[in-house]
């Protein structure tokens, strides 16, 4: 029998289970979509309970009519970050999932963040003082309801939940508590400065442990399978550093560049890595092994609402892509800031908003969401320069994400940072990432299929109008700053 593994990504929009051999083939995959709420302002909140069911959806969907020359050795997890959540002690929710895009506690990070203490927290935690970070978020939660604050049994992540349903254990990987901003990333423990910061103790978090850990698929579950009760779940990291050793670029001087819904910038580091302004995150893959990179709110999504809003048929990320490309480069002088979600690095300012610059009559939508790509992609460049301003010059750059789907949304990406981009034949880095984690807590081979590859190469011919365009945009964020914000 030959072995394969459930390497399942649980996502923002959806969640991808990938049955994936050992030589790095994808046998089956399946993909389950479920919405964000959005009841307030700054709120963005999901139904853990339908992430499950599409947890088990997947796994039952996946597994179905796999060749019976397979057997499945293990299930392994990646999944988004900063995502917390409030449950009872039988493990049910007593509060909807607060994702990663959720800015209500906007003003705790504010008041926190240039302190001495909230400069001291990012140095020990990795984690940046920002709304997105579960430490900001519990201390809203402290402040604005505290009856559920003090009657939650635990405070946890949307992988956790998972785990705990599907093993009766409340476990979280090194990796993922690196990013909750309570995580001493040297001790590999809570670190006790955030808790008493909060008010809560160490029994109120889930145990931090290995991301080779393992439990166990218990007995009791309905829905699933019967051959795969009794299976190993290795707990696995966040999408993020997962998406870096999904992507083999694991080396000094590789860079990756991931744009789904939001976005980041990552090379691999270590804890000697110097960030004095910090504009970066440092988050653990394992124990000896630290990511260091940026992130952007604001990828896809932006597109997505443009279309949704601003055109009366459904439009494709493809399809806007292919008319964006018919608009000449720099927008004839039209400018975006893309930050509709507030943004994370490197201006951390919850407070940002989206700005279109320059118009003039002559302007149509297509303008628009060129100069949003654009947009996008002078964001990603101000990351990159901090990253390298911390890691050095990258002498490979790694691409992936849903916007690998558009072709033209890439080749603008390579022409505005300058750098040859490498897109491997896989979307789903962060799952293959999983997947090779697994084999390796199994001690079985593992070698990943990257023989599809396509390389973009920067347009010189555009460098010196996107140099002074990405200046522009710099310096119109720096002049517009003081005038976002709820007061505005």
């Amino acid at each position: 029998m030959t072995p394969f593994v459930l390497a399942i990504d649980i996502g923002t929009t959806s969640t991808k289970v990938l049955a994936v051999s050992g030589n790095g083939q994808v046998l089956k995959s399946h993909q389950c979509f479920y919405p964000t709420h959005y009841p307030k302002p700054g709120f963005a909140e999901q139904d853990p309970k339908q992430i499950f069911k599409a947890v088990l959806d997947g796994i039952s969907a996946t597994m179905k009519d796999i060749n019976p020359d397979y057997q499945i050795s293990a299930i392994c997890f990646s999944s988004a970050m900063h995502s917390l959540m409030a449950i009872d002690r039988n493990g049910d929710p007593l509060s909807p999932l607060i994702i990663w895009a959720d800015t209500r506690s906007t003003e705790q990070a504010s008041r926190l963040r240039n302190t001495e203490l909230g400069k001291r927290l990012h140095d020990q935690t990795g984690t940046a003082i920002h709304p997105m970070s579960p430490l900001c978020k519990l201390l809203w939660w402290k402040e604005h309801e505290p009856e559920l604050f003090k009657s939650a049994y635990k405070f946890i992540s949307i992988k956790d939940y998972i785990i705990f349903q599907l093993s009766g254990e409340c476990v979280i990987d090194h990796s993922l508590a690196s990013a909750t901003g309570l995580f001493d990333i040297d001790s590999l423990s809570w670190l006790e400065e955030a808790l008493g910061l909060i008010g809560i103790s160490i029994e109120r978090l889930s145990k931090p442990v290995s991301i080779y850990s393992k439990v166990f698929v218990q007995a009791h579950l309905k829905n699933i399978p019967s051959a795969m009760l009794g299976t190993p779940i290795f707990l696995g990291a966040s999408d993020g550093c997962l998406a870096q050793l999904g992507s083999k670029a694991m080396d000094e001087g590789e860079l990756t560049i991931t744009v789904g819904t939001s976005g980041a910038v990552r090379r691999v580091g270590d804890k000697k890595t110097k960030d004095p302004e910090r504009k970066l995150f440092r988050y653990l893959l394992d124990e000896e092994t630290l990511i260091v990179g940026g992130a952007t709110n604001n990828g896809t999504v932006i597109l997505d609402w443009f279309a949704r809003e601003f055109f009366s048929d459904s439009k494709s990320l493809t399809e806007l892509a292919e008319l964006a490309s018919k608009i000449p480069a720099g927008c004839e002088g039209l400018i975006a800031l893309p930050f509709l979600q507030g943004e994370r690095a490197p201006i951390y300012n919850p407070d940002a908003r989206g700005v279109f610059f320059n118009v003039s009559i002559q302007h149509t939508r297509t303008h628009f969401i060129k100069a949003l790509m654009e947009g996008i992609c002078f964001e990603l460049r101000s990351i990159v320069k901090s990253v390298e301003a911390a890691c050095g010059h990258s002498k490979k750059v790694f691409v992936s994400g849903g916007f690998t789907h558009a072709p033209e949304w890439v080749q603008l990406l390579s022409t505005i940072l300058g750098k040859e981009l490498i897109v491997s034949g896989t979307h789903d880095a962060s799952a293959m990432g999983a997947a090779q984690v697994a084999f390796r807590a199994l001690n079985l081979p593992f070698q990943s299929n990257q023989s599809h590859r396509i390389t973009f190469t920067p347009d010189a011919s555009l460098r010196e109008l996107y140099n002074t365009k990405f200046a522009a945009f710099e310096d119109l964020y720096t002049r517009l700053e003081s005038s976002f914000g709820p007061n505005f």
